[in-house]
């Protein structure tokens, strides 16, 4: 029984997805609730061209492999829209890791970008970088900074699995006057983190952040989906009380 209602569930879910993906099709595109973290991911290419300098994007130390793994494939989005867009201006953006399993995936997607942009072969050295193991917090926060020290950076992207150490590598880049934008699933990254910069995504917003950087149907209508579903729940939640509390 457990299993027909998810599987039902399921379903409904991936119908909806079709119809509000076919509806933006037909030139219906809904308005995203705006993001100052989102906004602030859009301009920094650009920032980052006119200065003549490169952002560096930090893909914390999550593993691809267990709990990690959607903020990790959230971040690895963040970095793909702004390698295409890096490299596509000749300033490809440095990465960093902390886990074996984000190092080829990132590079990966950098070479990719490059080859889109016809400049594959002009990647300076250094582009992707792993740091340290995802064991070894503070010496990979020590290797971050080190790479923020050395280039110059306008833009200091944090997107992924961090722990308390990400108070040294705010506090490197806030003294060098480096913008930052920061996501993580951490509530003690988080709260480090606003003291950093007002930019900064948190739980949905981060997971969401495919959908705001590329935009296609598919994503927009998943996030609709969710909507909805959040929606149902919350009245379920609601319903439920009231009638326990009224049948008490």
């Amino acid at each position: 029984m457990e299993l027909i209602i998810t599987l039902s569930i399921i379903i409904v879910v991936l119908v909806l997805i079709l119809i509000l993906a076919r509806r933006q099709g037909s030139g219906k595109t809904p308005t995203l609730r705006p993001f100052s973290a989102h906004e602030a991911l859009k301009g920094q290419v650009g920032r980052a061209v006119e200065s003549a300098s490169r952002l560096h994007i930090s893909l914390g130390r999550g593993s691809l492999i267990g709990s990690a793994s959607p903020i990790s494939l959230s971040a690895i989005s963040i970095l793909d829209r702004l390698a295409k867009d890096g490299c596509a201006n000749d300033t490809p953006p440095i990465t960093t890791v902390g886990d074996g399993t984000l190092l080829p995936i990132a590079d990966n997607h950098i070479r990719f970008a490059a080859e889109l942009a016809g400049n594959s072969n002009k990647l300076p050295n250094g582009t992707v970088q792993f740091v340290a193991n995802q064991n070894d917090p503070y010496t990979y926060a020590g290797g971050v900074t080190s790479v923020i020290q050395q280039e110059k950076i306008l833009g200091n992207i944090l997107i992924g699995q961090f722990g308390q150490e990400i108070g040294i590598i705010t506090e490197v880049a806030g003294r060098n006057q480096i913008n930052q934008v920061i996501g993580s699933d951490d509530p003690l990254a988080l709260a480090i983190a606003t003291t950093a910069t007002n930019d900064i995504m948190i739980g949905e917003e981060l997971l969401a952040s495919p959908a705001y950087i590329e935009g296609t149907s598919h994503q927009i209508a998943s996030l609709q989906v969710q909507d909805i579903l959040r929606v149902i729940v919350g009245l379920a939640i609601l319903g439920t009380a009231v009638y326990k509390l009224v049948l008490g």
